[in-house]
């Protein structure tokens, strides 16, 4: 089968990239809630619906936060992504094993983190789709992040979601095509020519 020609590929799936500079402009309450209503309709495994999200907003607790995040390509020679702290809001996507772990056992440890990554896919999605600009970052202080936000011990931090109207158009990176990462009824057989 050969690659189909698509039409215009358009929305929000096509127009989110990662951002990491901000207008400083205040993002609604109301869009906030809509943003994050959008992560809670997301699938999850048996409808345990693992997610808990911690919204910074305060400008110290989000210099806090920035102060826990590793040096990235984009640290621009700092020690952690300085940038993270410019954002209107920083969403951190936290992971609740008890939900999951209640029906599931063990395999809820596996299943968890799927689930919210789901609902983080939604909400930066319905960002996207409202004008705002995100990023996520997984390269932080687990536990830095656990101690600042008083995280208990049977959740889990798992991403660093900075969410802002932004300052500059980013274009979208290069993506790999459908032909190079599907396979057909077994491993390594092309599905696409």
């Amino acid at each position: 089968m050969s690659d189909p020609v698509l039409p215009k590929q358009t929305g929000p799936i096509y127009e989110r990239v990662s951002c990491r500079s901000f207008e400083n402009r205040e993002i609604p309450e109301a869009i906030v809630h809509e943003i994050i209503t959008a992560g809670t309709y997301a699938p999850a495994s048996g409808n345990m619906q693992p997610w808990e999200f911690i919204i910074v907003d305060e400008i110290e607790t989000k210099k806090q936060v920035a102060e826990q995040t590793f040096a990235g390509f984009y640290s621009k020679g700092a020690k952690s992504q300085q940038w993270v702290k410019d954002a209107g809001i920083i969403i951190i996507a936290c992971v609740n094993y008890k939900r999951t772990i209640a029906r599931y056992g063990e395999l809820g440890y596996a299943w968890a983190p799927i689930d919210t990554t789901s609902a983080v896919q939604n909400m930066i999605l319905a960002a996207t789709e409202r004008g705002i600009a995100s990023c996520w970052v997984g390269g932080f202080k687990e536990e830095g992040i656990r101690e600042l936000m008083h995280v208990p011990s049977y959740v889990k931090p798992i991403g660093l979601i900075p969410m802002e109207y932004p300052a500059i158009k980013t274009e979208q990176k290069q993506k790999l095509g459908a032909k190079w990462v599907t396979h057909k009824n077994t491993y390594n057989i092309p599905y696409f020519n």
